[in-house]
């Protein structure tokens, strides 16, 4: 009976149409409560597969969490399956109905007779109001066991559960919330994290335990330090030192440091650490198709560190662009990084940015497919600072890491201008 079950229902998410975002969202919300979830299920929209479920889950659990499935359509017969699943019938209860009504009136819509099926609920349910949506959730008790039936649409079923479900659940299980630390990582793969971290909790009082969670999101790696400690007056400081040593271990790799929810992104860092610096960036890009600049756009108030850029795939095409001449110069040979520093040294001027960066490559051909090439320059006012690689990766991979590596170089120049 210990730990939360999450049962999510729809045929889009079995045959992978759709990605099932809300078990991971309230497998994350009830973590950070101490709220153990031990199981999710995905089922279509398969009465007996539905049924099955629902009755498994409220066999071995205390509580149980169900998405999807209410909605007004044929194959919304989530309520239907609870009903026939613990015995009881199937009723429209006036509450819900007036509920779905006053949602289309207040919209100025005109109800279909559909919708009236959204007002169908078990006899016995308890209604979870929802206040973005037509279709109420509702609460079902039976044998020791409370579920919770929620709309698929993510906002709609987010706000419910934080307003109705989870209320609910705290007035009968105690959450005891683990201690987590993260750390975000970019620069080392995920075997050469792990291998930097082995015996990191070889110092722990006995009756401490740390756990260390790798996930590989590429290009980073987030590393997430877990801590069990029954003595609340010295688990706090011991995860800082846990921290501190993980950070130590890794060095420059680590971008970031936080607890259970830790946004930062790279990109995003190294917007930050332009806007602490003062300094503005400017870009231009023969390697990722605008990979970089979307990037570094989608991060938040970056307009103001950000100047812009210039994408083109071809070096010649981005020389006319920006006044480089290009005609006397082995773009496939080793006049690329000489071209490289003067293309980056003239977005710098183009936008009257501080640091300007270049990005001249392109992903191998498919025949060989190891022999990717970047090069990258950074140019300051006083510098021209240039890089060569070879990533062995694909199309797609090799635009994103070639615009992570670009940015590390970039935040690698702020560092200097620190300095200086």
């Amino acid at each position: 009976m210990a730990g939360i079950e999450i049962i999510t229902v729809g045929d889009e998410l079995v045959e992978g149409r759709l990605v099932d975002t809300n078990a991971a969202t309230l497998s994350e919300r009830l973590i950070v409560e101490g709220l153990p979830v031990v199981r999710h299920t995905t089922v279509g929209d398969d009465r007996h597969e539905i049924v099955a479920g629902l009755r498994e889950a409220a066999g071995r659990r205390r509580a149980v969490l169900v998405s999807g499935g209410l909605g007004p359509t044929s194959d919304d017969i989530t309520a239907e399956c609870a009903a026939e699943a613990f015995g009881v019938s199937l009723v429209r209860s006036p509450d819900a109905l007036r509920h779905v009504q006053q949602f289309f009136a207040s919209r100025g819509r005109e109800m279909s007779p559909n919708n009236e099926k959204q007002a169908d609920l078990p006899t016995g349910a308890v209604i979870l109001p929802n206040p973005r949506g037509t279709a109420v959730g509702f609460r079902l008790s039976t044998d020791g066991c409370d579920l919770y039936f929620m709309p698929g649409v993510p906002r709609e079923l987010v706000g419910m559960f934080e307003e109705e479900v989870l209320p609910h659940v705290r007035t009968f299980l105690t959450g005891a919330p683990r201690r987590v630390a993260q750390l975000k990582v970019f620069g080392l793969g995920e075997s050469d994290v792990a291998r930097k971290l082995e015996g990191l909790d070889g110092e722990l009082p006995g009756d401490a335990r740390l756990t260390v969670q790798y996930r590989a999101t590429f290009p980073e790696i987030h590393v997430r330090l877990v801590l069990d400690d029954a003595n609340d007056h010295r688990a706090e400081g011991l995860l800082e030192a846990l921290t501190a040593e993980a950070r130590g271990r890794l060095e420059k790799a680590v971008f970031a440091t936080g607890g259970t929810r830790l946004e930062t992104s790279f990109p995003g860092q190294v917007v930050a650490e332009l806007r602490n610096s003062g300094l503005r960036l400017a870009a231009i890009d023969g390697a990722t198709g605008g990979v970089l600049g979307r990037l570094v756009s989608q991060t938040p108030d970056s307009a103001d560190v950000f100047l812009g850029g210039i994408v083109a795939p071809c070096p010649r095409t981005l020389g006319s662009v920006i006044g480089v001449a290009t005609e006397s110069v082995d773009i496939d040979g080793e006049g690329i990084g000489g071209l490289a520093r003067q293309m980056a040294a003239a977005v710098r001027d183009r936008f009257g940015a501080d640091l300007g960066v270049s990005l001249l490559g392109a992903p191998a051909p498919e025949a060989r497919p190891l022999e990717g090439s970047l090069t990258i320059a950074i140019a300051t006012g006083t510098d021209r600072a240039l890089r060569q690689y070879t990533f062995p990766v694909e199309g797609d991979r090799f635009r994103v890491l070639a615009a992570y590596v670009a940015l590390g170089q970039v935040r690698r120049a702020i560092r200097v201008a620190n300095r200086g």
